[in-house]
């Protein structure tokens, strides 16, 4: 025997619930912000029916049927102007403030408004003929234009259509007449109740959707932007990579040219630091080079750049700094290198650097390449007199 699904449909139900609640905001402040726009346009058609109505009750004599369909037309419409300018100064007035109770509510009080209002035009139009057609426009129009959560919006309809009966049957005396307009008063407000509840439902997929469109993309960008970083800095300093730096130190040579100024590169490799990895451990060393990156980036200034070219090697590039005051500024890493041994577990790893100097200025033109050829040709001097110097 086949299991009755009705688990299945109250599980459904819940999870439309906890969806609906997650857009009700949203559906808000579209329904306010429809508001805005169709309540100028409801009120300006409402008025050329009150200028026809009135030039055609003027025209009537008083008295007979027509001029009283004519004349409560005519207050109906009068009504449905001042209501709808009602409802589109509370939409202005609440245009920020949406998420409170008067803000989820306007649109279930609007579309109220308009089918009470559609059922005294057809109540009016009953003196003359047993048409419904503007409660019908009007249950569709309203689902069309108001996002409804499906319950609120059941009971909208049940009670509208029992207004509906009730104030037909003022107008309509034929017997024949009132049920069958009883009847498709509850057909037009089981439509409009079930275009309602198709339109919220996709307008919470929609919703929905875009919001995990919007979560993905910003993971994405997340992501992408993690990616730029890894692809331009060294994975274990945090500086800029050999490629960026070589980017980053060609632009700033071709500005250097352009203004005249002074550009120095300071190259400095650490002295025997292969000593460290058999003593301490590749972990220690590991320690060893964030710390120099840290001293290194402490030490100069925010407009200077420092990379990591691989292994125990550091490139610094200083803007707008001549030869000399690159060299003190290199003697004044070299002390603090010397100075602040690397902190280890309990211990503390000495430090010392070898640094290779060079300079060029803006008329001598020389590009990267050349620049770094003499650093480190001047570094390897600093090598062979002695280490943890300044050459």
């Amino acid at each position: 025997m086949h299991r009755p699904h009705f688990p299945d449909l109250r599980l459904l139900l819940q999870r439309w619930r906890a969806e609906h609640a997650l857009v009700v905001d949203e559906a808000s402040a579209s329904n306010l912000q429809r508001l805005r726009w169709l309540g100028p346009l409801l009120a300006v058609l409402n008025a050329l029916h009150i200028v026809v109505f009135l030039v055609l009750a003027l025209r009537s004599p008083a008295g007979d049927v027509a001029y009283r369909w004519k004349l409560g037309l005519l207050l109906v419409h009068t009504g449905m102007v001042l209501g709808v300018v009602c409802c589109t100064w509370a939409a202005y007035h609440l245009r920020h403030g949406h998420r409170s109770l008067a803000g989820r509510s306007m649109g279930l009080v609007a579309a109220g408004f308009i089918l009470v209002c559609a059922i005294a035009v057809v109540s009016v139009d009953q003196w003359i003929t047993p048409n419904i057609t503007p409660f019908l426009i009007a249950c569709l129009g309203v689902s069309l234009a108001m996002y409804l959560r499906p319950v609120p919006a059941a009971w909208l309809y049940v009670g509208v259509y029992l207004v509906f009966y009730q104030a037909i049957g003022w107008t309509q005396h034929a017997p024949e007449l009132l049920l069958s307009n009883r009847l498709n008063g509850i057909t037009a407000c089981v439509m409009g109740w079930a275009l309602s509840v198709l339109l919220w439902r996709k307008f919470t997929t929609i919703s929905l959707q875009q919001t995990q469109l919007a979560k993905a993309h910003a993971e994405l960008q997340s992501k992408q932007k993690e990616l730029e970083r890894l692809t331009r800095q060294d994975g274990l300093t945090g500086l800029f990579n050999r490629n960026t730096f070589v980017e980053l130190s060609r632009s700033e040579l071709k500005r250097a040219q352009r203004q005249g100024s002074t550009t120095t590169i300071l190259l400095l490799d650490l002295d025997h630091f292969k000593r460290v990895n058999d003593t301490w451990g590749h972990p220690a060393g590991d320690a060893v080079l964030r710390h120099v990156a840290t001293l290194a980036s402490t030490t100069v200034r925010s407009t200077d750049l420092v990379g990591r070219l691989g292994g125990e090697e550091f490139i610094v590039l200083l803007p707008n700094t001549s030869a000399e005051a690159g060299r003190k500024l290199a003697e004044k890493l070299r002390l603090r290198l010397e100075g602040a041994p690397a902190p280890w577990e309990k211990a503390a790893i000495a430090v010392t650097a070898s640094f290779g100097l060079a300079s060029t200025t803006a008329e001598e033109k020389r590009d990267f390449e050349t620049l770094y050829t003499e650093a480190d040709k001047a570094l390897y001097l600093a090598k062979q007199r002695g280490r943890n110097r300044v050459v």
